[in-house]
């Protein structure tokens, strides 16, 4: 028997179907072993599939399935009665798409004929079947390396679970060229090894470098696999690194092996970056192809979400929830997070996935549309500058709502309860009272969760758990706002318009009802959006705050958090159109700790340059000093015009690095597609084409602007490029007074008296 923790599950590699598993022991040993009588499978339904046997005979000469045969499947959430499938065992588990395009082009009426399950993964088949998930401590029985027995002993409901000591090996390139190419000559490789939860100080870099360059990666290997690290950490892996690093490999004939599974030597690795464009919330993405490694974890830094934004614990979290194995979770959209999750309780429910599920959605004529389809409520801020305002906050008011109210796509307007009591009287529409949706079910989990983890995190004083779960809270918190979104997300396995318009029902009567509360008790509504609330009364105390909040939750049956009481706050308008006001633009001082809050403005944008953000955060620093408008109004004519005036004036005498003036664009299209080449950011990236490197819609291009007001091509210079280049430093300085104008035109400050250095204004009082 083996005891240890689930690390890696991928498809066995030699050919002979099945599973491989690595198992992480207490004492650090990493063993492999084999479950080779597990198929995975894919399910049909539909009239053409009456007759297993026909279905078995159109397959059987392709040698990528085994059997078919009948069984009892629920094959949609709207009906709880279990009807007929046809289950089709695989050969090899990674062959399930192959199958399914088959059977696609075999029978093409979907009316007869659907597919489920698909496109979940084999290793998540495997983990629900044996409910299993990564980094469970479990025990094995085996025969030799095969798996006879699997015994659990963790839950992913635990809070406390214990994690073991992992090695974690960084890996970067250095590079002869500028602009990295496939045919780039290779300087060096730079390999960090750590081990994470050991309470151990960070290893020496090993730089390996030479002139030759297979000898530098035949030395790397032999470090890699002498380290034997559980998590290999690169940037750019997926897209770059690992193809050039493999390409190079091929031209020197030289072994450049990673993996940890020596049956790895088998498979053919990727030595030209790839990927795919796709289209998401309103933008165009793009998502290189996944380099990965066979018993090790490798973690792209620049094609993952969650280890960006919450780190290890984070992804630690986000895989045992979603049991999808790591190389999976850590480049997955936590939209397909949660999809993993709906999943489980899919396979508890005997419930196929379907294939490509029909997009769903009551029928309403354009009166009922106009009624239902509204959306979130927004109160417009009043605009300029508050004193002693109260934010409030529904706690995760979304998810709350879905699953205190059972909001899913199977129990708004159900056939089973017309009667139903839980009714949404704008929408005369009613929720199911007999079953529990499978979206609200899956909800339980990261909500209770999450609350527990920041309970944990406001009791504990020991600085590495608070960060501990404050990285899983967080990858908790990106589940829950996914959440309300995917009910109505194409490509959603559970989706329905209408339960997406259900739970905006509910947050506009709980917003309202809130604002009555408030405004009842003789408080002013300064603004509201969605699950905020910000109100302010004259000489109220945070007593007073604490029990209005008391008093709007017994209102709503929503729980309901102070995020705290600011000094000042100041609500900004569009700046395309200044007589209207925009929700989500705003910055002010909470009374606690002089601590700023800002949304929507440059300070808080990714693609502002690093000198604008620190120019705006040491004006926003000297406006926390002051306690009212008198003081904002004084120190904004002083401090803030002399701050401007000092950085403008740097980058007048060029005393700025180009690499802190990086302006980042995001390409909507491939560059043959653009008609005109002026926009800067495609200008810049142009220049990376024409040494070898070629961007695609969906990627992101970093740039300094050179010479602005020229029609040529040297507008901008990419940021491989930007080292030392001399920026155009008037178009700079305008943009910066454009950037500082956003926190001091409140108090009366242009852009236009900004870019005249203001000096009269310097002795204003």
């Amino acid at each position: 028997m083996i005891t240890g923790w689930l690390l890696d599950c991928y498809p066995s590699l030699n050919g002979e179907g099945g599973m491989t598993f690595w198992i992480k022991t207490e004492n650090g040993e990493n063993i492999r072993l084999k479950d080779t009588t597990w198929r995975a499978k894919l399910y049909a339904a539909g009239s053409a599939c009456d007759s297993p046997e026909f279905i078995f005979s159109r397959l059987k000469d392709s040698g990528l399935v085994s059997s078919v045969k009948v069984v009892k499947k629920r094959t949609s959430i709207f009906n709880w009665k279990k009807n007929n499938a046809l289950e089709i065992e695989l050969r090899r588990a990674d062959r399930g798409k192959k199958v399914a395009d088959l059977l696609e082009s075999i029978f093409q009426n979907p009316s007869t004929f659907r597919l489920y399950n698909v496109d979940v993964a084999p290793e998540q088949q495997y983990f629900l079947e044996k409910d299993l998930f990564p980094l469970a401590y479990l025990s094995v029985h085996t025969s030799g390396e095969e798996i006879t027995k699997w015994r659990v002993m963790d839950s992913v409901e635990a809070t406390d679970y214990k994690i073991p000591r992992l090695k974690v090996m960084g890996l970067s390139i250095n590079l002869r060229d500028l602009v990295p190419r496939m045919d780039s000559k290779l300087d060096s490789i730079t390999l960090t090894p750590s081990v994470y939860n050991a309470g151990e100080s960070g290893m020496e870099p090993i730089e390996i470098k030479g002139n030759d360059e297979g000898a530098i990666l035949s030395e790397t290997a032999k470090e890699a696999q002498k380290f034997d690290p559980d998590f290999i950490i690169t940037g750019n892996g997926d897209a770059f690194v690992f193809p050039y690093l493999y390409s190079k490999a091929q031209k020197y004939l030289v072994s450049f092996n990673l993996d940890r599974d020596t049956d790895s030597q088998k498979i053919a690795r990727t030595t030209q970056s790839g990927g795919r464009t796709y289209f998401s919330y309103g933008r165009i993405m793009y998502r290189p192809t996944t380099q990965r490694f066979y018993g090790r974890i490798h973690v792209d830094g620049e094609n993952t979400f969650v280890y960006d934004q919450c780190r290890f614990e984070g992804l630690f979290e986000i895989a045992r929830i979603s049991r999808m194995p790591f190389h999976t979770s850590s480049r997955a959209s936590i939209g397909k997070s949660l999809s993993g999750l709906q999943f489980y309780y899919a396979h508890l429910r005997d419930t196929l996935i379907p294939y490509k599920p029909v997009i769903s959605e009551d029928i309403k004529n354009m009166d009922e549309l106009l009624v239902t389809d509204r959306g979130g409520l927004v109160f417009v801020p009043l605009p300029g500058v508050h004193e002693r305002v109260c934010e409030f906050d529904f706690a995760s008011l979304y998810p709350s709502i879905i699953k205190g109210r059972n909001i899913s796509a199977e129990t708004v307007n159900c056939s089973c309860c017309s009667n139903s009591d839980n009714r949404l009287q704008d929408l005369d529409a009613h929720i199911c009272k007999k079953k529990l949706g499978i979206v609200p079910q899956s909800l339980e989990l990261p909500l209770s969760k999450r609350f527990e983890y920041k309970r944990l995190r406001d009791e504990t004083s020991d600085a590495r758990l608070k960060q501990v779960y404050n990285e899983r809270a967080g990858a908790l918190k990106w589940i829950l706002v996914t959440s309300f979104g995917y009910l109505s997300f194409r490509h959603a396995k559970f989706m329905k318009i209408d339960a997406h318009i259900a739970v905006c029902s509910v947050a506009r009567e709980t917003l309202i009802d809130a604002m009555h509360t408030a405004e009842s008790r003789g408080f002013r509504t300064i603004h509201g959006i969605v699950d905020s609330l910000w109100v302010c009364k004259e000489r109220a105390k945070l007593e007073d705050y604490q029990e209005l909040r008391k008093e709007i939750e017994d209102a709503t049956k929503f729980k309901l958090a102070i995020e705290g009481i600011y000094k000042w706050i100041v609500f900004l308008p569009s700046k395309v159109d200044s007589q209207n006001q925009v929700p989500t633009r705003y910055f002010g001082c909470f009374e606690k700790n002089n601590e700023i809050k800002v949304r929507g403005i440059e300070y808080r944008r990714h693609d502002t340059p690093i000198y604008f953000k620190k120019c705006q955060e040491q004006i926003l620093k000297e406006l926390a000093k002051c306690d009212n408008q008198e003081e904002l109004r004084r120190r904004a004519r002083t401090e803030g015009i002399g701050i401007f005036n000092e950085c403008a004036k740097r980058l007048e005498q060029h005393d700025v690095s180009p690499l802190e003036l990086l302006i980042t664009r995001r390409l909507s299209k491939n560059l043959s597609e653009y008609y005109s080449r002026r926009q800067l950011s495609v200008n810049a990236a142009l220049k990376l084409e024409e040494r070898g490197l070629q961007l695609k819609a969906g990627q992101s291009v970093s740039y300094v602007i050179t010479k602005y007001k020229t029609a040529g091509v040297n507008r901008a210079s990419p940021e491989e490029l930007a080292a030392n280049v001399e920026y155009d430093s008037s178009r700079y300085v305008e943009l910066l007074a454009d950037c500082c104008a956003t926190v001091l035109s409140p108090f009366g400050i242009t852009k236009d008296m900004l870019l005249s250095r203001g000096q009269s204004l310097l002795h204003w009082t």
